[in-house]
This record gives structure tokens, sequence and C-alpha cells, in this order.
């Protein structure tokens, strides 16, 4: 019988907490080995032969190791279903990959902080980051506007959209952006720090203890 899932996690990593918090929706056991990846100290030779883009999250399942959050997501959805983090309805599917992808793949990538650093020159940082997460936080608010909006961001309970958007919320949050701009948004990223599966997986939680 092959053991409990392995995941590579970081307190650090905003797309580490988008599979934490799926793990804890789906009630998932698991070990966790937590890595430190400010300074790049976690890219040893044993974690780079796992995963030679060096980054987290990774996770070790089913005698498979899957990198990158939103393709954990999804094998997680398929071999582990219930509780779902995506409708059965097609279109509905497409409509949480859409809220998904506005926040990981358009707004994530170009302020990871490397990127940011890299393309911002000598200018300021934060002018970047502020500039990119209010295109995402537009799209994604402007998509929020749907009769399938509920207490999440589709129907009442979380899902993959609302792994994705609350490691965001929080990093604009902490980038000093004004999160009432996007009221929908903010409703149910609050909502959301209150749910037991994001309690539980917040960084503040996971992070380790200084005397």
């Amino acid at each position: 019988m092959p053991g409990a899932p392995i995941f590579h996690d970081s307190w650090q990593s905003s797309a580490a907490w988008r599979v934490r918090s799926a793990l804890a929706i789906k009630e998932i056991d698991h070990d966790v080995h937590m890595h430190e990846i400010i300074g790049k100290s976690h890219r040893t030779p044993g974690f780079m032969a796992l995963n030679p883009q060096g980054t987290v999250p990774v996770l070790e399942i089913d005698g498979l190791v899957i990198p990158q959050s939103l393709a954990i997501l999804e094998y997680l959805e398929e071999t582990r279903p219930k509780p779902r983090l995506l409708p059965t309805d097609p279109a509905a599917r497409a409509r949480l990959r859409i809220l998904a992808n506005i926040i990981a793949l358009e707004t994530h990538v170009v302020t990871n902080m490397d990127v940011a650093k890299d393309a911002s020159g000598e200018g300021d940082v934060s002018d970047w980051m502020h500039r990119y997460v209010k295109r995402g936080f537009d799209a994604f608010e402007a998509h929020l506007d749907h009769p399938a909006t509920g207490t999440f961001c589709h129907g009442d309970t979380p899902g993959l959209a609302d792994c994705c958007l609350v490691p965001q919320a929080r990093n604009a949050e902490r980038a000093g952006l004004d999160l009432s701009n996007w009221p929908h948004l903010q409703t149910i990223y609050q909502r959301a720090l209150a749910h037991p599966a994001f309690v539980k997986t917040h960084p503040d939680h996971v992070a380790p203890q200084t005397a």
C-alpha cells in the first residue's frame, strides 16, 4: 500500500496555499515537508531532482510527483472528487477555470516578486504589482457579477476559484491595495478567511513559530 501523500509546502508561497486549502477542503491526510523559499535555500540537489523547476508546491501522491498548483488541484479533483472543487456541469466548470486562471496565470505570475523586480528595472516594484493586480481583480470582479456566484465564487461552498483567490487577495492587502474597490471579491475573501479550511491553512497558522 502506498504511504500518505507528501506535500512540499512553504508558508511563504501563495501558490502552495492554494493546494494547502484544497487538501483541507477535501480532508486528504498527508505528510508535509515545509520549505524556506526566501533566498532559495530549498533548492538542494535532492529537491531539484524532484522538481527541476525548483518551485513549490509539489505533491507526491499515487506514485507520482506533481508540481504546479493548478495541475495538483485538477489531479485531486479527478482522483478524489468529493467534496468537489469543480461542479459537474461543463459550463460551470469552465467558469471556475476562467476565474482560477485569471488569478494563477494572469495575475500571480506577473506579480511574483522575482518577475516584478526584473520587469520594473529601476522603478517602484509596488507600482508594477499594483497595476497588474488591479487588472486581474477588475476582471475577476466582473466575472463575479453572475447568477452562479453565491456565498463563494460559485455556489455556497469553496472551490477551485476560491483556493486561487484567497492567497492573491492576501498578497494584495499586504501590498497596500484597498480591496473595497472590488466588493464582490472582498466579501468572498473575508468569508473564506472564516472558513475552517482557510483558517487551518493560513500562512500565519502554518509558519514556524519564532521565540
